[in-house]
């Protein structure tokens, strides 16, 4: 399995899992602040032969309050990488969602370490980078910004994407099926305007999901995902897909204290669209590889059954929240799963905590530093998917 590896910004050994999400170092502007995290992202990609990593995917999340700043930024970003790594890119997404403090870009990474027989390719279809590894007789594949064009209605962005991910998963050998986990980055998520026609742009996106999902048979459970707003840029999805091998195990994780969400009833369904579709993830997903068990676990956030509870109330919806973190691995799950581990015990290798208000990032952190373990955790400002939420949580760990 790909390892999700995140390089701390300066730190001066690289022990296992120990990394963080770059930040810049430096500068007092947008371009500044990039150059400083390539700078880092350089160095990373150049250490010593026992800790050379190769990247499979990048998130730059970045400060952007308009569709045009959207595009001049991201133009910043991709010149600033193709002078350091040429056109072969890894998967990248770029995603309007504010960092945590007065930052304008924050970058995430995920990695694999570099052996003789695995084989890590970069390659690009339709202007989509994505990345590709073969180990051990599987095939891990990344991609990231998949997305639609400045005109595209929430609508056909989702479209665009899904039928760009589709076309590459089938050149691959693969299908939307063998989607392990996936990240929906969605503009203006949870609003619905007023008006006999209205929608929201979640459920627009939810509906042109489920088409494409229908098309295909999930008999390991639909991915672990994540929906979650941007400020700008339409709809990206970013994702990453196993192959079928006989050494590989993959089982869909439910919360005992949540309906799935696939299940949920119109009554937490929003907009008028003639058909609403459910959103179709998993609360989590168990991918095991010999004896290795790599746990995703989907934006979570402080739903009981399918209602929001603690409306209002940042901290106490961070402890629910955390809450049904930990009932996915309660006994009885764990039992099924043929797992033994103690909740409390687990060791995140990185959390990514969305806030609806930056104001609130403080409260918190404090709550998630208090209740759970983790290598690194990510803060970003965001919208959630319902407009009561204030805060989602989702992470990764290995037991």
């Amino acid at each position: 399995m790909v390892e999700q590896i995140i390089m701390r910004s300066g730190a001066n050994t690289l022990n296992g899992f120990n990394f963080d999400h770059i930040v810049p170092a430096t500068g007092a502007d947008f371009k500044e602040q990039v150059r400083s995290c390539i700078e880092q992202l350089q160095e990373f990609m150049h250490q010593e032969e026992d800790l050379h990593y190769l990247i499979t995917q990048q998130t730059f999340f970045i400060s952007a309050n308009t569709r045009d700043q959207y595009e001049e930024r991201s133009a910043a970003i991709r010149d600033q990488l193709q002078s350091l790594c040429g056109t072969s890119l890894p998967a990248t997404s770029i995603v309007a969602q504010s960092p945590a403090g007065d930052l304008d870009v924050v970058l995430e990474l995920i990695c694999t370490k570099a052996v003789d027989e695995k084989k890590v390719t970069y390659k690009s279809f339709s202007g989509v980078d994505y990345t590709v590894i073969e180990y051990q007789g599987y095939k891990t594949l990344h991609c990231g910004g998949l997305m639609g064009t400045v005109e595209d209605s929430i609508a056909e962005a989702s479209e665009r994407a899904f039928e760009t991910a589709s076309s590459i998963l089938d050149m691959e050998g693969l299908s939307i099926r063998n989607i392990i986990r996936q990240w929906n980055y969605i503009e203006n998520i949870a609003i619905v305007e007023d008006g006999e026609d209205s929608s929201q742009n979640y459920q627009d996106f939810n509906d042109v999901r489920a088409r494409y999902y229908d098309q295909v048979r999930f008999d390991q459970g639909y991915p672990a995902a994540t929906g979650i707003g941007q400020d700008t840029g339409g709809v990206i999805i970013g994702f990453i897909a196993v192959s079928d091998a006989d050494n590989i195990s993959i089982k869909p994780i439910a919360n005992p204290g949540q309906i799935d969400a696939h299940k949920y009833s119109e009554m937490v369904l929003e907009g008028n669209s003639e058909k609403k579709c459910t959103p179709k993830f998993e609360r989590a997903k168990l991918i095991s590889i010999g004896s290795r068990n790599y746990i995703y676990v989907s934006g979570t956030a402080s739903i009981l059954g399918e209602k929001t509870v603690h409306e209002g109330d940042v901290e106490k919806q961070t402890l629910t929240t955390i809450d049904n973190i930990k009932r996915l691995f309660s006994k009885e799950n764990q039992e099924r799963l043929g797992l033994n581990f103690d909740v409390d015990t687990i060791e995140f290798s990185h959390l990514r905590v969305y806030v609806k208000y930056k104001k609130d990032i403080p409260a918190v952190e404090k709550v998630c530093d208090a209740e759970l373990n983790c290598k690194s955790s990510l803060f970003l400002e965001s919208d959630v998917c319902r407009e009561n939420l204030l805060v989602e949580i989702e992470g990764v760990f290995t037991v």
